[in-house]
């Protein structure tokens, strides 16, 4: 049932979002909705921010397609359309943190109480076996879901960065859902719409004319998307994998999010407090150009995100890849930083070989 309508839906949904990218980007320069540079913002000119209305019109219609059940569907619009409009309304005059905290726990209890979707347990990833949340199931999924949301906003630092995190975690829920599973296609479903998006914000030059972001929007819209299709494959009737395993499909984005707010609280600062403290930063600063850092965050997720799944088929217990997970990610912005440092290193080499170079033939024409 669930396959014969996939590839209509996933046509539909990449062609909305096409078709809104293309239409709302003068109407965006009109108005004033884009991004202007300046501050921590290196991109030259103003920037359309219509990532996320594009990208919720194309999800919506291609999920339309699918014929998903009408409460599940209903309540998934009315969420992602409250985080859309959120998020558009942020973009252009930047809401306090209190308003889009505010919106976002509606949104998950839009997800808990209308989709009826939340972390009951969360596996075993301590070896005493499966831990029940009980009576803190909805505070539990609200502090997972907030942290989600969040770590994907939090990401989107370079062109293409938060969109391909995105499709990697996505593409990893199809992989262990199955095409047989609702949460299986309608992954793959935001998966068409975010390759719609991309074609306007990878970092590629053919795209200049028409590029666009999708602020807060769309990165928020990706988090709340992926956290609700990892819970609908780990709690309830639709589980087939556990929790602890899907914590490997967003592992980059939730260290980078978590290891910024550590950081920012012990320096005394509000961990919401903007920085250059994110992993991509410290690519920068190593020497990395755009496409190279992006190659080499989306790279390692993509790595991580397939010790997911082979720890899922292969059985491997929860204590074991949460524990694998955990040092992982104490570990991950050392990881960063010697990735860094190798090719600042390799880089000073090079210009010293090419000085030496330089003498040489000055000497060898004197």
């Amino acid at each position: 049932m669930w396959i014969q309508a996939l590839v209509p839906a996933m046509t539909v949904a990449f062609v909305v979002t096409v078709a809104f990218m293309l239409t709302l980007h003068p109407l965006a320069v009109k108005i004033g909705l884009v991004d202007r540079p300046g501050g921590r913002k290196l991109h030259n000119g103003n920037i359309p921010i219509i990532g996320g209305i594009a990208m919720f019109a194309g999800m919506a219609t291609g999920a339309l397609l699918l014929g998903l059940p009408t409460v599940g569907f209903l309540s998934a619009l009315v969420a992602g359309l409250l985080l859309v409009l959120v998020g558009a309304i942020d973009d252009g005059i930047t809401l306090p943190p209190s308003a889009r905290v505010i919106a976002q726990i509606a949104v998950v209890l839009i997800m808990i109480y209308g989709g009826t979707l939340q972390l009951a347990d969360i596996g075993d990833p301590f070896g005493t076996g499966v831990i029940s949340m009980g009576r803190f199931s909805v505070i539990f999924t609200l502090v997972v879901s907030l942290t989600m949301i969040n770590a994907y906003n939090l990401v989107d630092g370079i062109d293409g960065l938060a969109g391909s995190l995105a499709i990697v975690a996505l593409v990893a829920v199809s992989v262990v859902a199955g095409l047989d599973s609702v949460f299986g296609i309608a992954a793959l479903t935001v998966v068409a719409s975010i390759v719609g998006f991309l074609l306007f914000n990878f970092p590629v030059k053919w795209n200049r004319s028409q590029r666009s972001f999708m602020g807060d929007a769309g990165s928020t819209l990706l988090g709340l998307a992926i956290v609700w299709l990892t819970i609908g494959i780990s709690q309830g009737a639709e589980r087939v994998i556990s929790p602890v395993h899907c914590l490997w499909f967003a592992a980059l984005p939730i260290f980078d999010c978590l290891t910024c707010f550590v950081r920012r609280s012990l320096k005394g600062k509000s961990p919401f407090t903007p920085g250059r403290d994110h992993f991509h930063h410290t690519l920068r600063r190593g020497g990395f150009r755009v496409r190279q850092r992006l190659g080499i965050i989306v790279g390692l997720q993509m790595l991580y995100a397939a010790i997911g799944i082979s720890g899922y088929y292969a059985g491997v217990p929860d204590h074991i890849m949460f524990a694998a997970w955990s040092v992982l990610g104490l570990s991950q912005r050392r990881i960063i930083r010697m990735i860094a440092k190798s090719h600042r290193l390799h880089r000073l080499k090079l210009i010293r070989a090419h000085e030496l170079l330089a003498k040489r033939n000055e000497t060898a024409h004197t």
